[in-house]
C-alpha cells in the first residue's frame, strides 16, 4: 500500500461527525461552544465534545478541536481552563491562531499537539520556523499558496519536524484568511471571532477614477468553491500530511458525499491503483454544494476561473438549454449538455436574471437524435432558458446509504496467536490480550487447521479494525468449537475497542494568571503611514515621531521605519531579505517569523498579527521593541490589555491605530483583473457596495488587491485615554493621502495631546477625511455572542 495524506472531515454537528466517519474520514475537526472559528455552526458542548471524542477514537478517527479565534485578557482564564479539559478528554490537537492562547496551551497542557490554523496566515518558510519555535506540530497553510510553494515549504516544514495540512475542497475565503476585517467594520461581526457575515458574497460595482466599470456579474468578491479531487495525484505526490475538507457549516449529507469521494480516491491511489476523475462522482460533488468549482490558486486559477462573479451561492448543475417548447403538452425541449434529469429531481429555468424553479415528476421523454429530451415544464419557460439541476435525488440517496453504512475496519491490528501454558487459545496484540473460556482439545477426526483459524480470526466486520498480521504460534492439531473460536475473538476485539478509548497520559498544570499593573501615563508620539517618498519626508518636516514607509525606494535623508508587503509568498520572501535597505530605522512586519529572519535591524510589529490580548503581545515583543494592537479592540479592551501588559517585566511599546482607512483586506486576486483582464493598474479603484459605502482598492507589484474601509478611524477624541492607557504610540495611516493630509493631521493630533477641544479638531478633520469619519471599534467592539 502506497501512503497517502490524512483525509480530514469538517463536523459541525454530531450528526456531521457521524457521517464523516461513516464516509471514512482519517480524522475531524470541530469546535465547541466557544472560541471557535465558526461560531454559527451548530457545534459541540463539553458533554457532547467528550461524546464526540469517545466515538471518533472508538472508530480509529482522530478529532482535532477549533480554538482558533482571537482572544481578549478578559477570556485567558476561560480559556485556560478549557484547553486542559480538552487535553483531558483525549483531543488529539487543537488548532490554534492567537499566539496567547497557544502560549497558554504549552503552560497549561504542554501534551496537547498543537495545529497552526490557516487564520494564522502562515505561507512560507519564516513561518514553518517561528512555528516549530513555538511548540507548533502542524500547519494549515494559506490557501494562496500555488503547488510549487508548497514543495519548497515541504523541504523546511520536513527539516523541523512540522507536518503540512492543505484544503482540498469546499468553500474559500477571498482574502487572507486571519487578514480580513470587512465584516468586522461594516456591521461589527468579525471572522477573526468566528461570526463572519461574508460580505464578500455581497454585489459590487467596480469604479475606475470614480466611473462604473461593467463586469460580467455583480459579485467580483465571491470565490467558487474549490474541487481538488481531478489532482489527487498531483496532491498525493506533495509534501502534505492531511488534505482537508471545508464545511462545518454544511450539511451531514454533505460531509457524507464529499468525504466518500475523497475516500474512495485516495484508497485508489493507495492501493497502486490508476485514479481517473469519475464523472459521475464529480457530478456528486457538485450537487453536494458548489457555486462553480476551481483549483484554487494551488493549480493556478486567478480571476473568472477563481471568482463567480455571477451567483454567490449554490448554483446546481448546469444541464442544458431550452430548444423548443410544446405548449399544447405543457412540455419544453432541451438540449441536454450535462448531467440527464431525473424523476424527482429539483430544476430550475434560468434566464435574464428570471428563475423558475419545480420538482420533476415524470421521467424525460428522449427524442430519436439523441440529445434532447421533453422535459414537463410550467407555461412560462421560455426557449434559451438554461435548465438547471438543482437537487439530486440519486446524490441523496447516495448520501442516505453512506450515513447508513456499517462502518468499516480501519484501525490495523498485528496479532499473535498461540496455546498457553494451560491449553486455551490466546489472542495478544494492540494492548489487550484474551483467552478462551475452555481448553483447546486433541483432535479426534478433524482439527482447526492454522488456515480455518486464521480466516475465523480475520472477520472484523462490525468493528474499526481489520487484521493486518497474524504471527500464528499454533501448530494445526487441535479443536475447539467454532462458537468458542468466534467468542475470544468478539472479546479481543472488545479488549481492543476499550483501549483505543482510553485517554492519553497527559501532563496539565492550573494556570496562573500574570495579574494586572497600572501602566504609566505616556506622552504618546505620532506615528505616520505613508507609501511615497515625497510624503515620508513632509511626515518628517512636520514633527512625525516616528515615519513608517510602505514602498520600494530607500529614503536616505529621513529616519524611516519600512514596513515589508504584509504578504511574502516564499520567492518574494527570499528577494525582500536581500534588499533590507541599509538606512533602516526600523523594519515593520505583518506576519508571523518574519522578525526573527531580520538581523541587525529594530523590529516592529504592525497591525496584520492581530495581537488582542497582553500575552500576544510578549510573545512578539520578544522579536519587536514596538507592537500594534489589533483594530477590532475596543477603548475598554485596550485598557485591560495595557494593564495585563503593565504586569510584565520589559514590555514593547504599543501602537494604536487613531487616524486613516484601515486596510480591511488583502486578497491575492487582482480585482481590476477579474473584471477587465491583466492591465496596468496604476489608476484609483474602488468598490460600491449596496449601501452606496466606497471601499478604495489598492494593486501592487505582486498582484495581491489591497481594500481600504469606506470611512476613516478618527480618535482624536481619545488620545487622552490611550495616553493614561499607557499606549506609547498612536498612528496615522496615510497611505496614498498627499503631503499636505499628512501635515495638517498631525498639526491636528499634536494640538488634541496638548489639551486643545478635541470636538473642534474633529470637525477639521471631518473637512479632509475620505469618506466619514467613524470610532469604529472603540466605542462598541465587535460582537461576541
Amino acid at each position: 500500500m502506497l501512503s497517502v495524506p490524512e483525509l480530514l472531515a469538517p463536523a459541525g454537528s454530531p450528526e456531521a461527525l457521524k457521517a464523516a466517519v461513516a464516509a471514512g474520514a482519517d480524522a475531524v475537526y470541530l469546535g465547541g461552544k466557544a472560541f471557535g472559528a465558526r461560531r454559527y455552526a451548530a457545534n459541540f458542548d463539553r458533554g457532547e465534545l467528550g461524546q464526540a471524542v469517545l466515538y471518533a477514537h472508538k472508530n480509529g478517527v482522530k478529532v482535532y478541536v477549533t480554538v482558533n479565534t482571537l482572544a481578549t485578557d478578559d477570556e485567558i482564564q476561560g480559556i485556560a481552563e478549557y484547553l486542559i479539559f480538552l487535553s483531558e478528554i483525549g483531543v488529539d490537537a487543537i488548532l490554534v491562531q492567537d499566539q496567547g492562547i497557544l502560549s497558554i496551551a504549552r503552560e497549561v497542557a504542554p501534551d496537547l499537539p498543537l495545529h497552526a490554523s490557516t487564520q494564522m496566515t502562515i505561507h512560507n518558510t519564516a513561518g514553518i520556523r517561528f512555528a516549530a519555535e513555538h511548540g507548533i506540530s502542524r500547519v494549515v497553510l494559506a490557501r494562496e499558496l500555488p503547488l510549487e510553494d508548497i514543495a519548497a515549504i515541504g523541504e523546511v516544514a520536513k527539516e523541523y519536524g512540522i507536518e503540512l495540512e492543505i484544503f482540498c475542497h469546499g468553500a474559500i475565503c477571498y482574502a487572507y484568511s486571519g487578514q480580513c476585517l470587512l465584516s468586522s467594520v461594516i456591521g461589527g461581526r468579525s471572522g477573526n471571532r468566528g461570526m463572519c457575515a461574508q460580505p464578500c458574497r455581497k454585489p459590487y460595482t467596480l469604479l475606475a477614477d470614480g466611473d462604473i466599470v461593467p463586469m460580467q456579474g455583480n459579485y467580483p468578491l465571491s470565490p467558487r468553491d474549490l474541487c481538488l479531487y481531478p489532482y489527487l495525484k498531483e496532491l498525493c505526490a506533495a509534501p502534505v500530511t492531511a488534505l482537508k475538507i471545508e464545511g462545518r457549516m454544511k450539511t451531514p449529507e454533505y460531509v457524507a458525499v464529499v468525504t466518500d469521494a475523497y475516500r474512495r480516491a485516495l484508497d485508489t491511489i493507495a492501493a497502486g491503483g490508476n485514479f481517473e476523475q469519475e464523472q459521475e462522482t464529480m457530478e456528486d460533488l457538485a450537487f453536494a454544494f458548489n457555486r462553480g468549482f476551481t483549483r484554487g490558486y494551488l493549480m493556478g486559477d486567478r480571476g473568472t476561473t477563481l471568482i463567480n462573479t455571477k451567483k454567490p451561492d449554490n448554483r446546481g448543475v448546469y444541464a442544458g438549454v431550452v430548444s423548443g417548447v410544446d405548449d399544447r403538452r405543457g412540455k419544453v425541449i432541451v438540449k441536454i449538455d450535462g448531467p440527464i434529469p431525473d424523476t424527482g429531481d429539483g430544476l430550475v429555468f434560468r434566464l435574464a436574471g428570471r428563475e423558475i424553479g419545480f420538482a420533476l415528476n415524470k421521467e424525460p421523454y428522449l427524442f430519436p437524435e439523441g440529445d434532447a429530451y421533453k422535459i414537463p415544464a410550467p407555461q412560462e419557460v421560455l426557449v434559451g432558458s438554461e435548465l438547471w439541476i438543482t437537487r439530486r435525488m440519486k446524490t441523496e440517496r447516495k448520501a442516505t446509504a453512506i450515513l447508513s453504512r456499517q462502518i468499516q475496519g480501519k484501525i490495523p491490528l498485528d496479532i499473535t496467536v498461540g496455546v498457553n501454558e494451560n491449553g486455551n487459545l490466546a489472542i495478544i496484540g494492540h494492548g489487550a490480550a484474551a483467552v478462551s473460556e475452555t481448553p483447546m482439545q486433541n483432535a479426534q477426526t478433524h482439527p482447526i487447521t492454522t488456515e480455518a483459524l486464521e480466516a475465523q480470526l480475520r472477520k472484523t466486520g462490525g468493528t474499526p479494525f481489520v487484521i493486518r498480521s497474524i504471527t500464528m504460534n499454533y501448530d494445526g492439531t487441535k479443536f475447539l468449537p467454532m462458537g468458542a473460536i468466534n467468542d475470544l475473538r468478539r472479546r479481543f476485539l472488545s479488549e481492543c475497542s476499550d483501549a483505543v478509548t482510553i485517554t492519553p497520559t497527559r501532563t496539565h498544570r492550573p494556570f496562573v494568571p500574570k495579574g494586572t499593573a497600572v501602566p504609566e501615563r505616556t506622552e504618546p508620539l505620532i506615528q505616520v503611514y505613508t507609501d511615497s517618498i515625497v510624503a515620508a519626508k513632509a511626515a518628517h518636516t512636520a514633527g512625525a515621531g516616528q515615519v513608517v514607509y510602505e514602498g520600494t525606494d530607500e529614503i536616505y535623508d529621513t529616519p524611516i521605519i519600512y514596513k515589508l508587503p504584509r504578504i511574502l509568498h516564499e520567492e518574494e520572501l527570499a528577494k525582500t531579505l536581500t534588499k533590507l535597505p541599509v538606512s533602516a530605522a526600523g523594519i515593520m512586519v505583518d506576519s508571523a517569523g518574519i522578525a526573527e529572519e531580520i538581523k541587525g535591524i529594530p523590529k516592529y510589529g504592525g497591525s496584520g498579527l492581530s495581537i488582542t490580548n497582553a500575552r500576544a503581545a510578549m510573545v512578539y515583543g520578544k522579536t519587536c521593541r514596538q507592537v500594534c494592537l489589533s483594530p477590532e479592540l475596543s477603548g475598554k479592551q485596550i485598557k485591560s490589555l495595557m494593564e495585563h501588559l503593565a504586569a510584565y517585566s520589559h514590555p514593547p511599546k504599543t501602537e494604536v491605530i487613531v487616524q486613516g482607512n484601515l486596510e480591511v483586506m488583502i486578497t491575492r486576486n487582482c480585482i481590476p483583473a477579474t473584471a477587465l483582464g491583466c492591465r496596468s493598474c496604476n489608476q484609483p479603484w474602488a468598490l460600491k457596495d449596496g449601501t452606496g459605502r466606497i471601499f478604495r482598492v489598492r494593486t501592487d507589484p505582486n498582484c495581491c488587491s489591497h481594500i481600504q474601509n469606506a470611512a476613516e478611524i478618527c480618535l482624536i477624541e481619545h488620545v487622552s485615554t490611550l495616553a493614561r492607557a499607557g499606549v506609547s504610540v498612536i498612528s496615522i495611516d496615510a497611505r496614498g493621502r498627499s503631503p499636505e493630509y499628512i501635515r495638517r493631521m498631525i498639526s491636528l493630533y499634536t494640538a488634541a495631546l496638548e489639551g486643545e477641544n478635541v470636538r473642534e479638531l474633529k470637525n477639521q478633520i471631518r473637512e479632509i477625511a475620505s469618506g466619514r469619519v467613524t470610532a469604529a471599534h472603540y466605542l462598541r467592539g465587535v460582537e461576541t455572542q
